[in-house]
């Protein structure tokens, strides 16, 4: 095997493999795919400036690819993703692994390595996962999988297990014409920390877009005042569904679409509602979560109202001043805690932070939860600096060179970071299947 190897790199999006492989491990990329026309311009700008063998839709360029070693891609994930409808392989952009299938086919690399979410070998079942080992097999090839350990493997993978901080568990497939053993990097989860991807200076134009808004910082210092408040002693209950400290529905025995209007009136201020009101107007006075049509909730919700209800009786107590009516003016999906740290200092301007749309996460500052491509509102903030994440931050949690070029519009720069393959984890993977030759 000779040491530069010639790799393609399918579904290229910011070219996270062509940094591991090409920038990293030496290798020649000979043919690029990317269907999205502003992602195809940064990849010329990012890489050898003209980038001759890049293409665009791979469905009609397949034929195009030519003989090389390396298979590598990061195949469209919306179809497996728990964020999207999970359509898996039904959906156009799921039958683009059938593509994978057939270049290896056809062209018979060495190496088949291959990207996409945790979720990929569960969806439909298995089947996505069971049709691309299968159609991989069948072209020759011997395939090695980070699977869930519940599914036999080994398990996913994520940066922070190979001391990168960030959480970000993807499904890597590793496909070799030989029959050898590919050992996957040990998930060793080392310390990590954020502070290692923190811009001492980032650019005025930057750290603009970075700015919280006044409603963030008062929901935070909100949240903050109550916790800070509570008894070291007393555990900080995660979730904390505020609502919970003054809602009054039944939940236990009867969820409220499973009660008559005249039964719930009394717990969603009937006085604000005309004597005529249907039930249905009055399930839209109660929490969103409360308002699911059943006669019962599950036996996790149920759980989960009464701890919020009984933690909220005893410690409510100690809030400051004027807190719960506070919290009532907020939206709903700033009245609930996540406080994914436990045993911390009870302070969340030490934390990494997130709004999402269920309500406000704080986690320890190891490591970033996921960059996530469908939304730009859940970034992540860096309590301690109490702003959000910079561009170059962004691209530091993916293993990407501060000078990689991104996407012009913020929410288009970290949903394609969204998209991208961790540098890092990738070169890690890459040496150990090609050592296993």
């Amino acid at each position: 095997m000779p040491e530069t190897l010639d790799f393609v790199d399918l579904f290229a999006g910011l070219g996270g493999f062509h940094r591991a492989l090409g920038d990293g491990l030496g290798h020649n990329c000979v043919f690029a795919s990317e269907i999205v026309p502003g992602l195809q311009d940064l990849y010329k700008k990012n890489f050898d400036g003209s980038a001759s063998y890049l293409k665009g839709d791979i469905v009609k360029a397949v034929d195009d690819v030519p003989k090389h070693d390396i298979l590598a891609g990061g195949f469209p994930c919306p179809s497996f993703s728990k964020s999207g409808k999970q359509h898996g392989r039904r959906e156009n952009r799921g039958k683009l692994m059938r593509q994978i299938v057939k270049i290896a086919s056809a062209r018979k690399p060495s190496y088949v390595l291959l990207e996409n979410v945790g979720n990929f070998g569960r969806i439909g079942k298995g089947a996505a996962w069971r049709e691309l080992k299968i159609g991989l097999e069948t072209a020759g090839y011997h395939v090695s999988a980070t699977e869930h350990k519940a599914s036999g493997g080994n398990g996913l993978i994520s940066p922070h297990h190979l001391g990168f901080p960030h959480q970000r568990e993807r499904f890597y497939i590793v496909a070799t014409r030989e029959d050898v053993t590919v050992e996957f990097p040990a998930r060793q989860a080392p310390k990590t920390s954020l502070s290692k991807v923190v811009e001492e200076a980032p650019s005025a134009a930057h750290k603009r877009e970075t700015v919280l808004s006044d409603q963030q910082v008062r929901c935070i210092n909100h949240w903050n005042n109550l916790i800070k408040a509570v008894p070291e002693k007393t555990p900080i209950l995660s979730p904390l569904w505020g609502d919970e400290a003054w809602e009054t529905y039944p939940f236990r025995s009867h969820a409220p679409w499973g009660l008559s209007a005249d039964k719930i009136r009394d717990h969603v201020g009937a006085q604000k509602f005309p004597p005529t009101t249907s039930k249905e107007a009055y399930i839209e006075g109660l929490p969103s979560y409360a308002r699911t049509p059943v006669a019962e909730f599950p036996s996790w919700k149920v759980a989960m109202i009464g701890d919020s209800r009984d933690w909220f009786g005893e410690n409510l107590a100690h809030a400051p001043g004027g807190w719960l009516e506070t919290l009532k003016k907020f939206p709903a999906s700033l009245r609930k805690l996540e406080w994914n740290c436990m045993n911390e200092e009870r302070d969340l301007w030490t934390k990494v932070l997130q709004f999402r749309p269920s309500g406000l996460r704080a986690k320890r500052y190891n490591a970033s939860p996921a960059l996530v491509a469908m939304t730009s509102t859940q970034v992540p903030i860096l309590g301690p600096e109490k702003r959000y994440l910079t561009r170059i931050e962004g691209l530091r949690l993916q293993g990407f060179p501060d000078e990689h070029q991104l996407p012009g519009a913020r929410a288009e720069a970290f949903a394609a970071l969204g998209n991208a393959v961790h540098v890092g984890v990738v070169k890690r993977i890459a040496k150990a299947a090609l050592a296993a030759s």
